[in-house]
């Protein structure tokens, strides 16, 4: 027999069947693409060893030209398969500059596959069956003589093959319904994807993004079931790969796929669930109709896919389904678009979000989800900086924006999340309207990233870090739940955890400065000062402060004082509003000159957030202990590490 033909793998809890091509945990089989499974199968085959990724993509694609990213996708598709954490190195170890490297023990199986008994099987207990009654057949003449000694040894075969038999039907009626039952139960997590359009319409990207956004909406509030959110499949919009591979790279267990096709007023929409571990369709639904009764095909998919997955709703989540819907066609339009360049989340783009969302609460001022996301987009233009109108006029226009929705619709979700944002003063207040968000709306990432936040500036350190994980859970194709992640692993000490969400940001999105500039510090905090100031070379060319404040950084570290107050006095000179001051207070506690920075601590408005990193940040260790500090901490009610 070739060895092959009966190859098997064994490390942690899997089992990799070579032959069969087949990976499973625990006996379960675990989904994987062809590819994906050729990229473990290079790596168990070569463990121990490093692969460059110029030969593991020669092995994989051996006569196609294809970019980096594939390797990288096929990795990051694996690491998620194998259930590693983000940050280990449990079975995948990356080898900066290098490749990739299979560190777990594995243990290699060549074994005869007629000596494999898989009682459970009912097939396979039949063949045995049958061997042993062709055995009893062949026996000599002699033997078969109507002997009291055959007779019983006749009812002993009998009776064990009679056990057998029950034993192993009875397996397999166990697995059938144990299988139909799993076919029944609905999925744990859905991704609805953005419709294709078909055909040539103006603003095809904003009307398959609408249908989905629109279902999203309809469809989040199954308790049962996590609906990923219109952050994380805008990205999908203009798609090139299929449905089935979008599911595996955001993790979820079934997708929602459709298309949409309109011939002026009329409308065909398609839409089929596919659950991926076996890639069949497990619901579809085809509906023509006027265009102008666009909400209403939306209300009839949403139901028709929500009553197959959960036969009846429960009262509570019948309530929230109940949203606002536009009653103009041209403000619901302008609503999508300005959907569609909020979830970009760059300066220019939130500048036509804006222009959009206040067309469309002119067209149709009752439109509640309209008012919340023009709120939120005054919001960030104050919070994040990017400044669309003074600081002053953005929260004045915030507020009243989040007032009108919550007056015309109560559980818009969104605009609890954005109100809650706004009461700076009032943390109570504030924590009401996060938890009353996610209890109307339970997947809302944002939401969960926010409140994250907000929990850190309270020091609640370990609820901030729970929120923020499930932030990515919901959205693991955002790079700002990535940041918002590493930020709390990086506060909980957690480093090597927290340079893996940095590096998975910039995966995500490569000019994501934040990002970069985090991954920079971290490079530094090794001791990796070429590396770290390669960084911020490379982030000056976008943003000059913030490649001065990186190499201000690395100079503390590396105790090269002079060098560090040269880029310090180039901020003081340049762009003094826009560097955290706190951040200078630990550069000069990094480099030794404690007083100097206590001279600056003093000056600082110790608001939330600086107290907790006064609490909690790694960078601020150098000053722990001191009595200047410690004096500080006691002033403002903050209790010691």
């Amino acid at each position: 027999m070739n060895d092959e033909a009966s190859l098997l793998y064994e490390f942690g809890p899997f089992r990799m069947n070579v032959p069969e091509r087949v990976l499973e945990k625990d006996t379960e089989a675990v989904p994987l693409t062809p590819k994906v499974f050729d990229t473990l199968l290079v790596l168990v085959e070569n463990r121990g060893h490093v692969l460059a990724k110029d030969d593991l993509m020669h092995h994989l694609w051996p006569d196609t030209f294809v970019e980096d990213s594939s390797l990288t996708q096929n990795i990051s598709l694996l690491r998620r398969a194998l259930d590693e954490a983000p940050g280990s190195r449990q079975y995948i170890e990356t080898v900066p500059k290098r490749g990739y490297r299979f560190v777990a023990d594995v243990r290699r199986l060549t074994v005869d596959r007629h000596e494999i008994i898989e009682h459970e099987d009912i097939s396979t207990q039949l063949v045995i069956a049958a061997q042993i009654e062709e055995e009893v057949s062949e026996a000599p003449a002699a033997l078969i003589q109507p002997s009291t000694t055959w007779l019983t040894r006749h009812r002993v075969i009998v009776a064990l093959l009679a056990l057998f038999l029950g034993v192993a039907m009875t397996a397999a009626y166990v697995r059938y319904h144990s299988r139909a039952a799993a076919a029944q139960k609905a999925p744990a997590s859905i991704a609805v994807l953005p419709f294709k359009t078909i055909g040539t319409t103006e603003q095809a990207e904003v009307l398959g993004l609408g249908m989905a956004d629109a279902l999203i909406i309809r469809l989040s509030h199954m308790n049962q079931t996590t609906v990923l959110p219109t952050s994380s499949v805008s990205r999908y919009a203009n798609r090139d790969k299929d449905a089935v591979a979008i599911g595996h790279e955001l993790g979820v267990e079934a997708v929602l796929d459709g298309t949409v096709q309109r011939d002026g007023d009329h409308i065909r929409i398609t839409a089929q669930l596919i659950r991926l571990a076996d890639q069949k369709t497990i619901w579809t639904a085809k509906l023509d109709q006027d265009y102008r009764n666009l909400f209403a095909m939306q209300d009839t998919i949403s139901e028709e896919l929500a009553s197959s997955l959960i036969p009846k709703l429960t009262g509570h989540e019948n309530d929230h389904t109940a949203r606002t819907s536009a009653s103009n066609q041209e403000a619901y339009e302008a609503y999508l678009t300005g959907l569609y360049f909020w979830n970009q989340r760059t300066k220019e783009s939130l500048a036509k979000s804006l222009e959009y969302l206040e067309r469309a609460t002119q067209k149709d001022p009752n439109y509640a989800p309209a008012h919340a996301l023009l709120g939120d987009v005054y919001f960030l233009s104050y919070a994040d900086g990017y400044d669309l109108v003074a600081p002053n006029d953005a929260l004045v226009k915030a507020n009243a924006a989040i007032d009108k929705a919550l007056q015309l619709d109560e559980s818009v979700a969104e605009a609890h999340v954005t109100r809650a944002g706004l009461m700076r003063l009032d943390p109570e207040g504030a924590d009401r309207e996060y938890r009353r968000a996610l209890e109307l709306n339970p997947n809302q990432s944002i939401g969960h990233m926010r409140y994250g936040q907000f929990l850190f500036a309270q020091r609640k350190l370990a609820d901030a870090l729970a929120h923020a994980k499930r932030a990515v859970e919901l959205d693991p194709t955002s790079p700002v739940t990535h940041i918002a992640y590493g930020f709390m692993l990086s506060m909980s000490r957690e480093t090597e955890s927290a340079a893996a969400q940095y590096s998975k940001a910039l995966e995500l999105q490569p000019d994501q400065l934040i990002a970069r500039y985090n991954i920079g510090n971290v490079y530094a905090q090794k001791r990796m000062f070429k590396e770290a100031l390669a960084e911020f070379d490379r982030i000056s060319e976008k943003d000059q402060v913030l490649g001065t404040l990186g190499r201000a950084y690395v100079y503390a570290n590396s105790k090269r004082r002079d060098a560090m107050k040269q880029e310090l006095s180039k901020l003081a000179r340049e762009s003094p509003a826009r560097v955290g001051p706190l951040n200078v207070v630990a550069i000069y506690g990094i480099a030794g000159d404690k007083q100097v920075a206590f001279d600056l601590l003093d000056k600082i408005e110790p608001v939330p957030f600086v107290l907790a990193r006064l609490k909690f940040d790694p960078d601020l260790d150098p000053l722990r202990g001191e009595p200047e500090f410690d004096e500080y901490l006691k002033r403002h009610h903050i209790d010691k590490l």
